[in-house]
């Protein structure tokens, strides 16, 4: 392999013009400079006070697939239904259901297709 060769700057732009105020950034924020030859900034000290907690995402419950042998005019009011309303036949269900008392929640309602 031979060896590296430095190449000159490109059409007379000086690289340090623009490099140099980069790397000061990124050292004075903390982040780790690219050349390993360059000495490492001192990090600020951690911060006593605790961060807060990122928010939980809320996310659908898990599911499992079940099959009901269902008459093929409920199928089709089904498919209208869902079809009218812009969304899964899932949804249907699960709003008739909540409607008769079961526990859904509203996360369970939503769509996943149109998020």
């Amino acid at each position: 392999m031979p060896p590296k060769t430095i190449r000159p700057p490109l059409g007379g732009i000086d690289p340090s013009v623009y490099v140099d105020p980069i790397r000061e950034y990124g050292l004075k924020k903390g982040f780790l400079p690219t050349d390993p030859s360059e000495p490492t900034a001192a990090r600020p000290p951690a911060s006593s006070v605790p961060e807060a907690a990122p928010p939980r995402l809320i996310r659908p419950a898990p599911t499992r697939p079940w099959q009901a042998m269902l008459p093929d005019y409920l199928v089709e009011e089904l498919r209208q239904a869902a079809a009218r309303e812009g969304t899964a036949q899932k949804v249907v269900v699960l709003r008739a259901l909540r409607q008769a008392g079961f526990r859904v929640e509203d996360i369970d309602l939503q769509d996943l297709r149109r998020r």
